[in-house]
């Protein structure tokens, strides 16, 4: 789906353009609106994440060396995160 940006007055506004046919689907929508719909054609899953949880269970491993690689591992996930940011 390809989209105009179209200003009006200073106002902008997107709408929906079909390539294909030349036309114009739907109605104006608010750039608000617009993520909120992209967002919600690309998201597939919400995770949420309990760090107090992650850290109770990661606790309950017995071996100290495996808690450790866990720990490791969690550190690692977070800096690969935070170098998309």
């Amino acid at each position: 789906m390809k989209f105009h940006k179209i200003t009006i007055n200073g106002d902008v506004m997107y709408r929906e353009f079909d390539p294909s046919t030349g036309y114009y689907e739907n109605e104006m929508i608010t750039e608000e609106d617009l993520v909120e719909q992209l967002l919600e054609e690309a998201v597939d899953s919400e995770i949420e994440i309990d760090e107090e949880e992650i850290d109770r269970a990661i606790n309950y491993i017995p071996s100290s060396f495996q808690r450790e690689m866990v720990q490791n591992y969690i550190a690692y996930l977070q800096a690969v995160i935070e170098s998309f940011e």
